[in-house]
């Protein structure tokens, strides 16, 4: 019997995901369209959402909390940008 490959620093994904803030409103959902195709290690996700990955077996669902910070950094109000609508 196969084994289920484990997700490892590297890898090469096809995955569904939803990114919410604090108050649990979606920021980037994929589940309604196609399912999002990276590389672990490629700058695509944060370094700190990548380790929950690892380790997680093909075909695994998983969910995951960050604290303020952890998943993009602290907020930088220098890289703020008003557009006009």
């Amino acid at each position: 019997m196969a084994h289920p490959q484990r997700v490892e620093p590297g890898s090469f994904l096809t995955l569904h995901y939803r990114l919410a803030g604090p108050d649990g409103q979606p920021v980037v959902d994929t589940f309604s369209d196609k399912p999002a195709t990276l590389s672990l290690g490629a700058g695509q996700l944060s370094p700190a959402i990548e380790a929950h990955l690892v380790g997680l077996e093909e075909g695994a669902a998983a969910s995951f909390e960050l604290p303020a910070g952890a998943a993009f950094g602290d907020r930088n109000p220098e890289l703020l940008q008003r557009v006009k609508r």
